[in-house]
This record gives structure tokens, sequence and C-alpha cells, in this order.
């Protein structure tokens, strides 16, 4: 079977936003995984009409998404283009099923609800196993579908470098096949997997911090913070998280971190020597045993030096050691911030697991 997932919104929200991913992410657990996102602006009739065609001529079952208020008409121009009628929020034409469902959380529980009891009576119960890394590149995702062999589906969302990858397969195949088609894809994403499960990067971090026992500090300069407030939003962070310090100006990366000026001036704050001492600036107040800092430049414009937008130096380590890692990262402001935040919880993880 094929399904499609159709979100009716504005054109200049993300494909796998806030509002069409809960339901994305909920139809992969389920063995559903989406063939094909369509994004269409809520305003263009002709669009939807043509949309609705199509999914009707390619796909077994479609899932449109939409604010609930705009649910019953959008469902009333589907029946008229598929000429047919419904029982509820779905429609059924020439045997395929089209589905109408609010966004966000609300609609992933209907997914489960709604949607999967029809799609498992119809198409039989299906499997799904989750693999989570970060940043991995596009040949390696390429080379794990071509891994997995026949009967396995492989569905890939990616959230700013940070990819979940679902694998589905029917309900009757072998423990041992589905052991392989794991194994297989564990193995293409070597040196970026973080978690064998559907367990989200804060929280691999915060169990692996409890598990380490370890407390974590973070000095964050273009990041602004926002690395503490994705470790804080997992329940109980409070008993690995020591504190978090936005060192945005030079000054304050010089008195509370203690970076040399000579660093500053030499390298400047965007450098690895910069990234390293933030770090150790942390370590060294005795009150934490892992530290994560990050410094780099979000754009839209550069920081008046010859350093391009997107150049980021993220330092992560214990006090036996701290490592530096540089990236040169691409899109607009936020995709770079968010981006740098997914690699300094994955180079968290990496360093204490």
């Amino acid at each position: 079977m094929k399904t499609a997932l159709v979100a009716v919104r504005g054109r200049r929200a993300p494909a796998m936003g806030r509002d069409v991913g809960p339901l994305a992410d909920a139809l992969a657990a389920a063995g559903f995984a989406a063939d094909k996102v369509f994004v269409l602006d809520g305003e263009d009739a002709h669009e939807f009409g043509q949309t609705v065609l199509e999914c009707k001529n390619f796909f077994d079952a479609v899932l449109f998404s939409a604010a609930a208020d705009k649910l019953p008409a959008l469902r009333g121009r589907a029946a008229e283009l598929l000429k047919t009628e419904g029982e509820g929020g779905v429609l059924e034409a020439a045997g395929k099923l089209f589905f109408f469902l609010p966004q966000g959380e609300e609609g992933a529980a209907a997914v489960y609800g709604e949607a999967v009891p029809r799609l498992q009576e119809r198409f039989g119960r299906r499997g799904c196993s989750v693999l989570r890394a970060v940043g991995v590149p596009a040949a390696r995702l390429d080379g794990l579908r071509s891994s997995l062999g026949e009967g396995i589906g492989c569905d890939v969302a990616d959230d700013h470098g940070d990819v979940r990858v679902a694998l589905s397969y029917a309900a009757d195949t072998p423990q041992s096949r589905v052991d392989e088609a794991v194994q297989a894809a564990a193995a293409a994403l070597e040196g970026y997997l973080y978690a064998i499960d559907d367990t989200p990067l804060c929280r691999r971090a915060v169990e692996l911090l409890k598990l380490r026992k370890m407390r974590l500090s973070c000095a964050e300069s273009f990041t602004g913070g926002n690395v503490a407030a994705r470790i804080v939003s997992v329940p109980g962070a409070s008993e690995v998280f020591y504190e978090g310090v936005v060192a945005y100006d030079n000054g304050t990366k010089a008195r509370r971190l203690g970076v040399r000026g000579e660093t500053l001036s030499r390298s400047g704050a965007v450098s690895d020597d910069t990234a390293y001492e933030m770090a150790v600036g942390l370590l060294n107040t005795g009150c934490c045993d892992v530290a994560l800092a990050t410094t780099g430049i979000a754009g839209p414009a550069s920081d008046g030096t010859d350093k391009p937008v997107g150049l980021c130096y993220i330092a992560a380590g214990t006090r036996e050691a701290v490592f530096v890692y540089k990236y040169i990262l691409r899109g607009s402001r936020e995709d770079i911030t968010r981006q740098a935040v997914n690699r300094a919880l994955f180079l968290l993880c990496k360093q204490i697991r």
C-alpha cells in the first residue's frame, strides 16, 4: 500500500513542522509511514483539487491535516471532487481511504484512534522499528535504504539534522528478518546513531547523564540558551543539569567563563580556542562533570570578519579531556541555530555513553 500525508496550511511552514510532524511520526510508528508529504496553501482551491485527484490515482490511503475549524469545509470539497460520501471524518472512493484530521498532537492521537484501526482492517497490521541519529550524510541514508532488502519499508524524517528512521514491515515478518534489517540500518548509521528505539535526542541525553551520574553545565553564545532549554524540557532534568550560561558578549565570555583576552583578540569569538576555553571555564568551577559550549555565526550577516555564516564550534568534554568540533551549517538563522543545538546534544551523548 502507498500512503500520502497532505498538510493544508501556509506554504512557509516547514514540511515536517510541529503541525504535521506528529502525524507523520504516528503513522510511521504504526507501520504506515507516509510515502509522500504534500504541503498545500489552504487558500488555493485549484491546488487542493489537483492534489485530491492525484492522491486518488496514486495512493491507497490519504491523511489530510488542517486546523480543526477548516476540516469540515475541506472534507466537503473533497467529497464533491471524489463524488462520494463518507461517515465521520473518513471518505472512501475507488477503494481508497481519505482521512481528515486536526494538526499537531491532537492529530497524532486521531491517527492512532481513527486512522490506524481502519488501515489495519483494510491493509493488515504492520510492525515498526525506529532508529535515531544526527547529521547523517545523504549518501548514508541512500545506502541504508538499499541495504534493507525486500519487504522492509523505510521512512526518514529529518528535523534539522536529527534523523528519525522508521522501518516498517508486515506483522507476520519473522523476527530474525526484522533483526537483520535493524542491524543493517544500525551499521549504515554507524557514527551518527544515538538510539535504537524512538527516544528523542534531549531525553536520551538526560537518560545518559542519569546513568553515568554526571552533572551538566552549558555555555552558549549563538545558540542563545536553546541547548539548556532542550535539556530542561525533559522531566527530571534537575537531577543532572547544573547551569546554563548565555555568554553572548565577549565581555561575559572573559569575565564569567575565563576566556583569555588574548584568545578573543587572536582567534576571535568564533573559534575552536574560544569554544574550548568556554567549556574549560565551566569545568573549572568544580560544579559539573561534563560541559558543552557553543559559539558560531547564525547570520543573516557575518561578524565583520571573513568567517562565513553557518560556521560554528561546539566543545564537549569532561575534566579528563575536552573536544572541539567544527561545522559549517546551511539555511536560515533559525535553521542554523536548531542544527547546532541538535549537534551539541548529540556530542554530549557521544561524550558520555
